[in-house]
């Protein structure tokens, strides 16, 4: 436990910090006296008093400070920020009982805005499980495509069984299309058959057509598909973005649901009519975004509206959170994906098979990827900064600025926290708003309400006459609400300054004057009054300690040398002939000239004498370069070349003298041959000697006092001996049979010595089987040595 003089040393430093916050924010708050607006603007905790009793100079401080100055209470006007949740429901999967799920948390929030200050908002994204999908199969039908109209044709079973894996609440839906049906889109003569110049009959070309709505029914997707049929047109160019509008405009004729995942997916070989293409067949007027479908499914504004621009394509898929997957060749494959990386949050490419055999890996792999991505966007107006931050659910070990998040599992719980400022007052005075936080490809949203803190609530009636409200006001003017209304002629924050001599008429004309000009023509001023260093008076700036300048701009110079330097706002400005942070050093680059006679080999600046290297550029005079040669030894390698050479009686250089000496002096280097070089910079010299070998030597340089000096390590590379080597290989081989031979014979040895000792082993363990029954028919008598002389032993005996 600590002690009882530890806890009072931590309360009075507690204490100490607390009352170093609140100075600080009254200094902040002190030189906001002209107006309450401009108080409560000031800073998040600036208060402002309107007690006509309140005594101090400056009413605004903070709470605390106006509360021991003697200010009332219920006169204290100040900063009031608030946010309340109104609706949480938690998230949850989605349910077929009541058809909805929640995803985003929390729905509803009030927010009250103070102006500059920052509330953040905690904000709660899962993807529900199980979610509805709608899949709208648009796929182009002319001649090109005939192969992968029946390869998806023939996949009804299998595609069932893929979508069941993504989600059971899934519905498809089918449409077609081709181009214009006009010149030069295709021929006049071949409109009513496009494909006869294939030798093959087909359809008539068409726009864009609705084959089938929505439905959980597969079996009628299949039917719709296999009834479908090809048309052509002349060019590689088709009428997909015409397409796609309609299915997007048209929710009732598509049958989209509110709540669903909504899935497009374009499929296609060729490439796509952008706006202004429609021109070539005469049709001038701009695509109207609205739905054009007639009771059949036919696009009936095919030869009245222009193809639509990809901006209107992609602020309408944003709009209808309506995700799109280009499914297409891999010839025209780069062409989508720079057009997808312009709509990137809500478009998809994958590479498409030649028969679109793999349309259902596509259609896979492309909901997982936008499943697994969020992103959240809003309405918010100019006046109002939204910026957003999240770790994506522990993806980055900080939070990071951002809206998205790609990779997140289906399930995982993703926060995102919104920082909300108020940066200004709307032009037209409203103070309340709403606004909408929503998920850019579901119906998830989060509603705002907000509603801006008042510049100041104060309403007051005036008293012109109150005898202390107007000597407070200089006898010149009355307080009301804190503030000075000066009688005329007179102006300013206490009404002590005659209009007349500052040719102003407010006050806050004349605080403009007391405003640092943000340019040249001081069309724009800061919004802080003499730089919040000090106070307004009369139309100039009386600044606090420590500041100067016309606006108090600028901090007082308290280490400059006045020999060396002069003051100009809180910098030292040089004198002619030095330099550095504080004029300490003389300008003279001598101490930075290398012996190549540039100045830090033209890598770097110099600094007080001394050079100051770029990156990666490293050494005194910044020759060394970790990527490419060491200049200096570059510089050094011929002197180096001559003295080696010379040493090994290959002769002298004639030029040795002038090789071997700087390039911005006349001073010879100095050098010594040395058996071991030890040297921080070791560079290399390669020579063919005398003998007709490469050979390698190193030296180091050392530059002291504009003196070089070199030390070098010589390698006299001899000849090779060959009978000495032919020798050694002869010996050596001799060796290394002899022990080969030796190893073999050991081996041998061991060899037998285990299967004799085996043998032995077996021997003594074997058993000799013999019948019981058995008798010898040889009858054996052994002689004995000597005859007992016992005639019980030997009946021969006497």
């Amino acid at each position: 436990m600590p002690s009882y003089s530890g806890k009072l040393f931590l309360l009075l430093w507690l204490l100490m910090l607390t009352l170093a916050a609140a100075i600080t924010i009254d200094e902040q708050c002190m030189h906001s006296i002209d107006s309450c607006d401009r108080c409560l603007s000031t800073h998040l905790n600036c208060a402002w008093c309107t007690d006509k009793k309140y005594q101090v100079r400056s009413r605004c401080l903070s709470r605390a400070t106006l509360l021991n100055f003697n200010c009332s209470e219920a006169n204290i006007y100040e900063n009031q920020p608030q946010l309340e949740v109104l609706q949480q429901k938690p998230l949850k999967d989605y349910e077929s009982s009541d058809e909805h799920s929640v995803q985003v948390k929390p729905q509803r929030v009030f927010l009250k805005l103070v102006k500059g200050n920052t509330q953040r908002l905690k904000l709660s994204y899962r993807g529900a499980l199980n979610n509805p999908l709608d899949l709208y199969v648009l796929m182009d039908l002319t001649w090109t495509m005939r192969d992968d109209k029946d390869t998806l044709e023939q996949l009804g079973e299998q595609l069932t069984k893929t979508l069941r894996n993504l989600t059971n609440n899934y519905r498809l839906g089918f449409g077609s299309f081709a181009d214009k049906p006009a010149m030069p889109m295709i021929m006049p003569q071949l409109r009513d058959n496009p494909c006869a110049a294939e030798r093959e009959s087909c359809e008539p070309t068409y726009g864009y057509r609705h084959q089938l709505q929505l439905t959980e029914d597969i079996k009628a997707f299949t039917n719709a598909v296999r009834n479908s049929k090809i048309t052509g047109n002349l060019d590689n160019l088709e009428g997909g973005l015409d397409a796609l509008m309609q299915v997007m405009v048209c929710p009732q004729q598509i049958g989209w649901k509110q709540q669903a995942r909504k899935v497009v997916i374009l499929v296609t070989d060729g490439f796509m009519h952008f706006a202004g293409d429609g021109r070539l067949a005469g049709i001038a007027e701009r695509n109207d975004r609205q739905c054009h479908l007639n009771e059949a499914g036919e696009y009936t504004g095919s030869l009245v509206y222009d193809y639509p621009s990809l901006e209107q394509i992609y602020r309408e898929l944003l709009r209808r959170k309506i995700n799109v997957i280009f499914a297409v060749t891999e010839e025209v494959f780069l062409t989508y994906k720079e057009m997808s990386g312009l709509m990137q949050e809500i478009s998809n490419v994958e590479i498409l098979s030649a028969d679109s055999s793999n349309i259902l890996e596509l259609i896979k792999k492309s909901y997982e990827s936008f499943i697994k991505r969020t992103q959240f966007g809003d309405n918010s107006p100019e006046f109002i900064k939204m910026e957003y931050y999240t770790d994506c659910a522990g993806q980055f070990p900080n939070l990071r600025p951002r809206n998205y998040c790609n990779n997140v599992n289906l399930g995982k719980e993703v926060e995102f926290y919104v920082d909300i400022t108020l940066t200004d007052y709307p032009k037209n005075g409203s103070l309340y708003h709403k606004i909408r936080v929503e998920e850019t490809s579901l119906n998830e949203y989060m509603d705002i309400e907000v509603e801006l803190q008042r510049p100041c609530p104060c309403v007051e009636e005036p008293q012109p006459d109150d005898e202390y409200g107007r000597f407070q006001c200089d006898e010149q003017g009355y307080l009301n609400c804190g503030m000075c209304v000066c009688d005329e002629g007179w102006t300013g924050t206490f009404c002590n300054c005659p209009t007349d001599p500052s040719n102003a008429t407010t006050n806050e004309a004349l605080l403009r004057t007391c405003r640092l000009p943000l340019d040249s023509l001081g069309s724009s001023l800061s919004h802080l009054v003499c730089s919040n260093h000090g106070e307004c008076d009369c139309g100039s700036c009386k600044c606090d300690a420590g500041h100067t300048g016309e606006f108090c701009e600028c901090l007082e110079c308290f280490d400059c040398d006045e020999e060396r330097a002069e003051c100009h706002c809180g910098q030292c400005v040089c004198k002619y002939g030095w330099s550095g942070t504080r004029c300490n050093c003389a300008e003279s680059t001598e101490g930075c000239i290398g012996p190549t006679g540039e100045i830090c080999s033209e890598r770097g600046a110099c600094d007080c004498g001394a050079c100051s290297c770029e990156e990666p550029y490293l050494g005194m005079f910044c020759e060394i370069d970790a990527e490419k040669d060491n200049k200096l030894c570059q510089f050094y390698e011929p002197c180096v070349t001559c003295l080696i050479m010379q040493k090994q009686g290959m002769g002298a250089c004639d030029n040795l003298s002038q090789i071997c000496s700087s390039a911005n002096s006349s001073s010879s280097f100095t050098y010594s041959f040395v058996a071991e070089l030890e040297a921080e910079i070791m560079c290399l010299v390669r020579i063919v000697n005398k003998h007709g070998i490469q050979c390698d030597s190193y030296f180091g340089y050392q530059v002291i006092d504009r003196a070089n000096y070199l030390a070098i390590q010589a390698i006299d590379c001899e000849p090779a001996n060959y009978y000495a080597i032919f020798g050694f290989i002869s010996l050596a081989t001799l060796l290394l049979g002899l022990l080969i031979i030796m190893i073999f014979r050991w081996c041998i040895n061991m060899k037998d010595a285990r299967e004799y000792a085996r043998f032995h082993e077996e021997q003594s363990n074997s058993l000799r089987q013999e019948n019981p029954i058995y008798r010898d028919p040889v009858g054996r008598y052994e002689v004995p040595k000597a005859l007992s002389v016992k005639y019980d032993e030997n009946p021969f005996a006497s």
